[in-house]
């Protein structure tokens, strides 16, 4: 209302001012506003009869900087697909409720009565929780395309160790004969001589084969760093999940609440205890106990740290434990008898020990001894 003297006009303000008006004649009480920005969620106030946004806490607008106060809810449609849909920001409707919103449903909200004319509407991103979860699958990848890597040349470095001997044998045959056919003359025999010299040459050649084999495969040293031995024991069992749900079995972790350093190879340490677990979950399911259980242990004793994955699965008997780590020899029917001889390697190669032993009640446990740092204070050794 606009007065002037003598004469009485009513002036209508701009529809953008009367929005203004009556949100500010309708906005909650500035202490609720700020109990609600201290729980830090993405929290906004959304007014039924204006249809806008009437308030918005700041973890909101981190996620949502255009989502302000003042804004329309078709605009904040556009921005959470499927809010407008669900119709529990319309007058009258019935609160709260839980919703996916967004495209590829990266929104959960959740939207409870206000007041009289207030719902609130709260937001959890999960896009951080997915992006965390393809870090995990990555990391997985990666790990197993490390593990093919250095199987193979685990594999390559066996063969040629066992292969070199028979070779050597047989050339050695091969030369002796040859030096005793060159002691006659006669066609046949010269041409026997001749087939000899063909077949020396065909066994040498494979020699070279499996000798240029081994230098291309052959596993490099560690890449000695300082680690966090407690971290890499729980990322490794995070690795399995899958594997123990499909097991069935329980994961008891019993590792220090500190830190234990050590120096070494992040992805061989790593690849031992995988393989090592994965083991242990192949023991559960060929024998299944009632109460199928992983335990992964770290213990700390004056100078080393020792891992243990325990198991209470099948256990193993007298053959299989003469052979356990003999290479391409193993007790899976499609095994090929290289892990543990694999895993043997690279412990030693830290200067570690790998052994087993068989529990009191069932299944069995590996033990991993590694080297501690020297000057590491020793108030935390058993």
């Amino acid at each position: 209302m606009i007065r002037t003297p003598g004469v009485a006009r009513t002036i209508e303000a701009p529809p953008q001012a009367r929005a203004v008006q009556a949100m500010a004649v309708n906005a909650p009480p500035p202490e609720a506003c700020a109990a609600l920005d201290q729980l830090g969620d993405a929290v906004a106030l959304i007014d039924r009869r204006a249809q806008r946004i009437r308030w918005s806490s700041g973890a909101w607008l981190a996620l949502l900087p255009a989502m302000t106060a003042g804004t329309p809810l078709d605009a904040l449609e556009a921005a959470l697909p499927g809010l407008a849909a669900a119709g529990c920001i319309e007058p009258g409707a019935v609160t709260p409720r839980r919703l996916s919103l967004g495209d590829q449903q990266q929104w959960d909200a959740q939207v409870a009565r206000f007041d009289a004319h207030h719902v609130v509407l709260r937001l959890i991103d999960r896009r951080e929780a997915s992006r965390a979860l393809q870090r995990q699958l990555d990391d997985r990848e990666q790990l197993l395309f490390t593990s093919r890597v250095i199987s193979v040349g685990e594999m390559a470095t066996t063969l040629a160790h066992e292969l070199n001997q028979p070779i050597g044998a047989t050339a050695n045959l091969l030369r002796g004969l040859r030096s005793r056919l060159a002691r006659r003359t006669d066609a046949l025999e010269t041409q026997e001589a001749a087939a000899l010299d063909r077949a020396l040459e065909q066994v040498m050649f494979a020699a070279k084969v499996i000798t240029r084999i081994r230098e291309f495969t052959h596993s490099h040293q560690p890449k000695h760093k300082k680690l966090d031995l407690v971290a890499l024991l729980r990322a490794s069992a995070s690795l399995l999940d899958w594997d123990l749900r499909r097991t069935g079995a329980k994961l008891m972790l019993d590792l220090p609440a500190q830190e234990v350093p050590v120096r070494g190879d992040e992805v061989m340490l790593q690849q031992v205890i995988v393989n090592l677990m994965r083991n242990a979950l192949d023991a559960l399911r060929s024998d299944p106990p009632d109460e199928p259980k992983v335990t992964l242990q770290l213990t700390l004793r004056h100078g080393e740290a020792e891992v243990q994955v325990r198991d209470n699965g099948c256990g193993l008997g007298d053959d299989a434990a003469a052979k356990l780590f003999v290479p391409f020899a193993s007790s899976k029917p499609s095994g090929m008898g290289i892990g543990l001889s694999i895993c043997r390697s690279f412990v030693e190669l830290h200067q570690g020990r790998l052994w087993f032993s068989r529990n009191a009640d069932r299944g069995a446990t590996f033990h991993v001894s590694l080297p501690r740092p020297a000057g590491r204070s020793e108030s935390t050794v058993v």
